[in-house]
């Protein structure tokens, strides 16, 4: 028996808007199961026929171009929610081009990881300025740089979470000896 979900849920299984589902909804891309009170109820089955693209009425005939996705973190990071969001849209093939300004600020190392993605999903990659005439030493004293940054950071993050921790001690301790010198004084 199939297991019935909401559109929450499949929002959250396929890692897509609510709106998009409705859009698929009305291209004939999916069609969901209705309930009574006439929610939409999804099965694990159709979801899989949908990423199959077995779906009976015709893919969409436009896919998105990608130009801007914006992320917080460092080009070493590769859990950035827009990174995988991005990496999810190419597997899902729900885009047909990714334009970035330069490479480095999709990912700073693994960029040919992103473009083997793509092409394996017939999916462009555009950077739109080449660093063609890059010294190579110039090039590797900038990769050397971004990643004693990146440990910089990460270190001094952990440095005053202990610093915070020690002083928050130390004032304990200080209002311990303080309260056990008033104690002595008094008797």
């Amino acid at each position: 028996m199939s297991e019935y979900m909401s559109i929450s849920k499949v929002a959250e299984y396929l890692n897509v808007a609510k709106s998009t589902l409705r859009n698929w909804e009305a291209e004939g891309l999916i069609t969901p199961l209705r309930t009574a009170s006439n929610q939409r109820r999804y099965t694990k089955e159709m979801l899989d026929e949908l990423l199959q693209g077995n779906m009976k009425a015709a893919k969409p005939k436009k896919l998105l171009t990608i130009g801007f996705i914006q992320d917080v973190g460092s080009g070493l990071n590769y859990k950035k929610k827009g990174l995988t969001e991005l990496i999810n849209m190419i597997c899902k093939k729900q885009c047909e081009r990714v334009v970035v300004n330069y490479q480095d600020r999709l990912v700073r190392f693994g960029f040919e990881m992103i473009e083997t993605i793509c092409q394996a999903n017939d999916v462009e990659l555009v950077v739109i300025n080449q660093t063609d005439n890059v010294d190579p030493n110039s090039e590797l004293v900038e990769d050397v740089l971004s990643i004693i940054t990146v440990f910089s950071a990460k270190l001094y993050g952990k440095r005053s979470h202990q610093n915070a921790r020690v002083i928050q001690e130390s004032k304990k301790l200080f209002s311990q000896a303080d309260s056990e010198k008033d104690s002595a004084q008094d008797s």
